[in-house]
């Protein structure tokens, strides 16, 4: 078994990996650690479940030098939960190193002077064009889930724009992604010079992955919630199906020793391999598990393998499993990985049957989900929907997505009516109603209101496609959306005064081609084409919204105070109770849930 040291890390980075339990290379980081380490540029196939994120971030923290001012490093990944997950999973191992790690558009104190940088490309490259990020010092940039970046016009661009922008010769390049397919294939001809293959044939399509030897079949278990809690009650379903013994496989020594302990304190006995008194081995070993199994003369089914980390690769996946069948708990993430290495080792991956009555929602669906497992990198979506899996299971999330992709085709003739006047155009649709007697309004003149929109033309949406998010989110009639000025950075929307409040309660905190929408009352009404007010700031005309009363206190901002958030007073990561800008969150500077402000 190779060690970390063999790999040509320093003394520091494994003893950092040690302290966070990593312990042992995985056949993907046996790969790929030596060839970043040497900062060549590569092309990585892998996601997680195999080791990934040390298999590129141990190499490069190890090799960079802080730059003064700006980043080292910068990856780039679908989504800003994406980043912010990168930046926070990522931070002990970089803090061994005496480097700091930051996304944008998270809670982080300064982020473009962080060495380690995570964003989203289209975020990255506005921040550079505001001068907020300086890409001077950068040394190695990182193109994360590669896949699902290229599959949005908009990020697809901006990737493009910041790999010609840096210089080739002198910024090492990698690409990561799985599944690889053809853009992926592209960008790494376009943009990447003499990359190396890693594993080699991972510019090889997928379609012909498999072993020609059909091993048997395994069941699978999402996970869901909380690990300890998830990992006991499937310990109680499974022993009460017949099963004297789980041999439970982890990771590493620490990791099996913590859960093991924790499983005793929940009721489930366990402990070391063979012990005839315990209902749960715990066990890191798959090779040298076999031998104890042969030796025992177990009666079948009297012991089920069970792997609580999912296999790096398709030899451990078969150690843990031939002949044994038995169970692989995973969480969503892992999955892609977990399909690949299951074909590759000839094992079939068998769910839990749905309880449910209710009639099958349609061959048409199910074979439109099929092909997106199959052939997408949802990696991304699972950083979305992550919250979600601690309260409801996957049927659950899966039929409020169809839910809410039949409510999106019921507004597609809004949608289309909008894309087809932007067509013949060349503008943003002009009123789409005019503002005069709803019949449902008993004759009522209708009032229009303006609102703002923190999306605009950069990120790559069009009027149709605006339109069709507010009545699809918000449930409400074209008819009730009057003009849509579309602006570079920001978008001003009219709509129907009766409705002005659910639409901005359904846009906030959604996404439009993975831009994060902050929507409110417009308060640069009258200013012309200036930007619109600081968050936060005074309303124009003494604080009142448009087409309502004014707010008591005339003119104070939403926090209380007499003085504009951007203005003087203290910043919002200094004083105050926690929650409210006060206090330093875990990130960094700033309050949890709400991105760093522009200034300094």
């Amino acid at each position: 078994m190779s060690s970390f040291e063999s790999l040509g890390l320093s003394p520091d980075m494994v003893e950092a990996l040690a302290t966070e339990g990593v312990e042992f290379p995985t056949p993907l980081q046996n790969d790929v650690i030596p060839v970043l380490r040497k900062g060549n540029a590569a092309l990585v196939r892998g996601s997680t479940g195999a080791g990934v994120q040390v298999a590129w971030a141990a190499p490069l923290l190890d090799r960079v030098e802080p730059a003064p001012g700006g980043p080292a490093v910068l990856v780039l990944v679908p989504t800003e939960a994406q980043a912010l997950d990168t930046a926070r999973s990522l931070g002990m191992l970089a803090g061994a190193m005496g480097l700091r790690t930051a996304s944008l558009g998270g809670p982080f104190a300064l982020p473009g002077h962080a060495e380690v940088l995570m964003a989203t490309p289209a975020g990255l490259r506005a921040a550079v064009g505001r001068s907020d990020v300086s890409l001077a010092g950068v040394q190695a940039i990182i193109a994360l889930s590669a896949a699902a970046i290229l599959a949005e016009e908009s990020e697809a661009k901006a990737l493009e724009s910041l790999f010609k922008t840096l210089p080739m010769d002198e910024v090492q390049r990698v690409v990561i992604s799985d599944p690889v397919n053809a853009p992926v294939r592209t960008f790494v001809e376009s943009h990447l010079k003499r990359a190396v293959f890693l594993p080699a044939d991972a510019a090889q399509t997928s379609e012909g992955a498999g072993s020609p030897v059909e091993r048997g079949t395994l069941q699978v278990r999402v996970r869901q919630g909380e690990e300890i809690l998830a990992l006991a009650s499937l310990a109680g379903d499974l022993l009460s199906t017949g099963a004297r013994h789980l041999l439970l496989f982890f990771r590493s020594e620490d990791r099996a020793a913590d859960l093991g302990d924790l499983l005793t304190l929940h009721g489930f006995v366990a402990g070391a391999p063979g012990d005839r008194t315990l209902p749960l081995w715990l066990a890191t070993d798959a090779q040298g598990m076999q031998a104890l199994l042969r030796d025992m003369a177990l009666a079948p089914g009297e012991v089920l393998p069970v792997s609580v980390d999912v296999p790096p690769d398709p030899d451990t996946l078969d150690q843990r499993h031939h002949g044994r069948g038995g169970l692989v708990f995973a969480s969503a993430s892992e999955m892609a990985h977990l399909r690949r290495i299951c074909g590759e080792a000839g094992y079939v991956l068998e769910h839990p049957a749905p309880e449910t009555s209710h009639p099958d929602p349609g061959p048409a669906l199910l074979e439109a989900v099929t092909r997106v497992l199959g052939e997408e990198d949802l990696a991304p979506y699972h950083h979305m929907l992550r919250d979600s899996w601690a309260r409801f299971t996957p049927e659950e999330v899966g039929a409020a997505l169809a839910f809410l992709l039949r409510r999106k085709d019921r507004a597609s003739a809004s949608v289309s009516a909008g894309e087809r006047l932007e067509r013949g155009s060349g503008r943003a649709p002009a009123t789409q109603a005019p503002r005069s007697t709803d019949a449902s309004e008993a004759g009522a003149p209708r009032s229009f209101v303006r609102l703002f929109l923190s999306v605009g033309s950069k990120d790559g949406i069009g009027p149709g496609e605006l339109l069709g998010a507010i009545t699809g989110e918000a449930e409400i009639q074209g008819s009730q959306v009057g003009k849509i000025e579309l602006r570079d950075t920001f978008s001003r929307v009219e709509v129907d005064s009766g409705v002005a409040e659910r639409v901005i309660r359904a846009l906030n905190g959604t996404t439009i081609r993975g831009r994060s929408v902050r929507a409110d009352y417009d308060r640069g009404a009258g200013r012309g084409d200036r930007d619109p007010a600081p968050r936060g700031g005074p309303r124009p005309g003494g604080g009142a919204r448009p087409g309502s009363a004014p707010r008591s206190g005339g003119g104070a901002p939403r926090g209380g105070s007499g003085a504009p958030r951007s203005g003087g007073g203290a910043p919002r990561g200094g004083g105050g109770a926690p929650g409210r800008g006060g206090g330093a969150p875990r990130g960094g500077g700033g309050a949890p849930g709400r991105g760093p402000r522009r200034g300094p």
